[in-house]
């Protein structure tokens, strides 16, 4: 029997869509019934290495579904750009119901921190935390007057610890958390999420520094992103999870074992450490007196129970 699609009716903008996860995302979200505007930066192709554009997305949405996507021109570190197309948006759609922030811009692997050249960190600044920054505060306004909405911010990491690159994604976590706080009470949930390793797309792969061996499918992270979509404020939010910990807490037992089957030794293994970190931290906060606290309705906060059971799966 075929089941129904889980995001059915929901109006989704996905920014940076034009290719890589944000495509994958967008395709995603279509075949689950949303309406997905496509948003990028680029109307062309302007780099064979990078293939891709917003139009290009929103007509393989079209072959995929047979559904029409909203694909739309937007530059995020562009205050003006940004109004606008939340404009377009209300106007040909109605309302917004989520959004996935997916918008970067990234360095290669590899580069000094010491000799990174000013403009490239300026730029991620630019993109990774302003552009996110901006995109969110525009949607909001919808969002809170319907009384719901569901933001995802995006992050990840680099080989080298404490890069710009991380500096930039780390700024949008603690973000995510502030918003979260802020906007739970009015229905709003917030939550990041980061893949685990390096992912197939075409971004990573002009890489020279990331090697076949280190790519991991797009499957468990696309899913991811829907499982995050599905939520609400009262269920979850103010989460900065990864692909893995985010099937772990939101998915059935079966789905975890065939995601971890798909994916390389080192997708498990993040779970594993994610739990003695997690492990640690309570522990700490233990001998501080302090305890998990439940959301501002009451909710009891189910992460200890997930670690419990993730525990005794994986014995």
């Amino acid at each position: 029997m075929q089941r129904e699609p889980r995001l059915a009716g929901k109006v989704a903008i996905v920014t940076g869509s034009s290719r890589g996860l944000g495509l994958y995302c967008a395709l995603a979200y279509a075949q689950e019934g949303a309406k997905v505007v496509v948003v990028g930066r680029n109307a062309r192709e302007t780099n064979l290495h990078m293939p891709g554009n917003v139009y290009l997305t929103a007509e393989a949405i079209k072959e995929l579904t047979g559904s029409p996507a909203l694909p739309i021109i937007c530059d995020v570190t562009d205050l003006g750009s940004v109004d606008s197309m939340v404009r377009k948006v209300l106007d040909r759609c109605g309302r917004i119901d989520l959004l996935l922030n997916n918008a970067a811009y990234v360095m290669p692997e590899g580069e000094a921190i010491t000799e990174v050249p000013l403009r490239l960190f300026e730029q991620m600044l630019q993109v990774n935390v302003l552009g996110a920054f901006s995109v969110l505060r525009a949607v909001l306004p919808a969002m809170q007057a319907q009384g719901c909405g569901n933001i995802i911010n995006v992050s990840g990491r680099s080989r080298t610890r404490g890069s710009p690159l991380e500096a930039t994604k780390m700024a949008i976590e603690a973000l995510t958390i502030g918003f979260a706080d802020e906007l739970r009470s009015q229905g709003v949930a917030v939550n990041c999420l980061r893949p685990v390793g390096f992912i197939d797309t075409p971004g990573v792969l002009l890489n020279s520094d990331v090697g076949p061996s280190d790519l991991t499918p797009p499957d468990s992270y696309v899913e991811a992103t829907i499982l995050m979509a599905m939520q609400t404020a009262g269920t979850y939010t103010g989460q900065v999870k990864t692909d893995a910990e985010v099937i772990r807490d939101l998915s059935g037992h079966t789905t975890l074992r065939r995601y971890e089957a798909m994916n390389p030794p080192a997708w498990r293994d993040s779970l594993v450490a994610a739990v003695v970190g997690a492990r640690h931290l309570e522990r700490q906060w233990a001998n501080q007196d302090c305890s998990f606290a439940g959301n501002e309705t009451g909710q009891q906060d189910s992460r200890s129970g997930n670690l419990d059971q993730f525990n005794r799966e994986a014995k």
